[in-house]
């Protein structure tokens, strides 16, 4: 099974899907190129997170539920999960 594409090789592949001149070789690298990318759009849009402990301090990713700590952590450094800190 080849690699996971990059979210790099998942730009230039989309910018190679909107020229219709060109033929595409391999529909599963595009294809996965295109799931990174509908992930990675996913993730912008900030969440709250969830499960707080120790007073709010720390609290889980909604993505992944790794650990994120209050108001510091604008994204999960696990994942890359926009975070809604607002009340």
């Amino acid at each position: 099974m080849p690699n996971k594409p990059t979210i790099t090789a998942a730009i230039i592949e989309a910018n190679r899907a909107k020229n219709p001149i060109r033929h595409v070789i391999d529909y599963d690298h595009r294809a996965a190129c295109m799931d990174v990318l509908i992930r990675e759009a996913r993730n912008r849009e900030p969440r709250k997170p969830i499960n707080p402990t120790h007073g709010n301090i720390k609290c889980d990713c909604p993505n992944c539920f790794s650990s994120v700590f209050y108001a510091t952590d604008l994204f999960c450094r696990k994942c890359g999960q926009a975070l809604d800190w607002s009340d």
